[in-house]
């Protein structure tokens, strides 16, 4: 019997925003790696999640939702982050939602596409939001008649369901090579930016509908005393008054909680005791500033 030679891959999740591409990822790679929340569009930066074996090493990249370009420049400046994701990988996982196709997931199609071609497997997840996992056939009847996906694979990140036939899958489709990461590594995003991401999470589960998405979170400092103290400093940027009274809150309690739950996230991810600072400070029409954009302290394009 020969020896089972190891496998080493790339592998890029792309979709509309608000189907779960985060979820997925963290739960593949075991750990919280990206942001997730109920509003879409909540990852703005490609993320990188390892997933090692004793046999294969998958790594992931998260990419921002691909959405209509049209309105502010970020929009666009995000759908150039995700289309450069695309490229150079080993298979590409297009996700969708278990209650529909849309016209997002016809643009997120042709945005994939429209790079070199690549394998590329249709996830559909949210199977716990149908009364019946069978109601899914549908679906997968309608792609299968449009489009040549190689596989189609349903799935529940929340549940978990399924998810190990994923992973079967992923690790049989990856090409022979030697790991790229340390097989202890789970996530090789800057600790910088996962910070500034797990702040920005916050934000957006606790202050919900009340604001758009115009805010941005820009580190600072970051220090580590010898006994492995982690002080970082973090500005919060919004576009107005209204805005910096919203998320600051009655005594400032909103802001001491957005600062809390992070800081909770930050210590769990890091493995260390975090001291966190953060500011509110107002910088109008940064989301349309293609400059402030490129030039942020945790840029949305790399």
């Amino acid at each position: 019997m020969t020896e089972e030679k190891y496998r080493f891959g790339m592998v890029t999740l792309v979709g509309r925003p608000n189907v779960g591409k985060s979820s997925i990822l963290n739960q593949l790679v075991g750990r919280k790696v990206s942001i997730t929340s109920r509003r879409p569009q909540t990852t703005r930066h490609r993320v990188l999640g390892v997933w090692s074996t004793d046999t294969a090493q998958v790594v992931f990249v998260d990419t921002p939702g691909i959405h209509n370009p049209a309105g502010r420049a970020i929009n666009r400046v995000l759908n150039q982050t995700a289309q450069a994701s695309i490229g150079g990988v080993d298979l590409v996982l297009m996700v969708a939602d278990a209650r529909g196709w849309q016209d997002e997931d016809e643009r997120a199609l042709n945005a994939i596409n429209g790079e070199s071609p690549l394998p590329v497997w249709l996830v559909i997840n949210k199977i716990d939001l149908l009364r019946k996992t069978e109601m899914v056939l549908p679906l997968i009847d309608k792609v299968n008649r449009n489009y040549d996906f190689e596989e189609i694979i349903p799935i529940s990140a929340r549940s978990g369901w399924n998810l190990d036939q994923l992973s079967r899958l992923l690790h049989s489709a990856m090409p022979e090579g030697l790991p790229g990461f340390p097989l202890d590594e789970q996530g090789v995003s800057d600790p910088k930016f996962i910070a500034a991401e797990f702040i920005r999470e916050q934000i957006f589960r606790q202050v919900g509908d009340e604001i758009p998405y115009s805010t941005a979170v820009d580190v600072l400092s970051w220090t580590e005393d010898p006994n492995g103290l982690v002080s970082i400093s973090a500005e919060i940027w919004c576009e107005n008054n209204g805005q910096k009274t919203i998320l600051i809150g009655k005594s400032g309690n909103r802001l001491k909680s957005i600062g809390s739950r992070a800081r909770y996230e930050i210590e769990r991810y890091l493995g260390k005791k975090v001291h966190l600072e953060q500011w509110i400070k107002i910088r109008r029409g940064w989301s349309n500033d293609l400059q402030i954009l490129h030039n942020m302290g945790n840029s949305i394009v790399e």
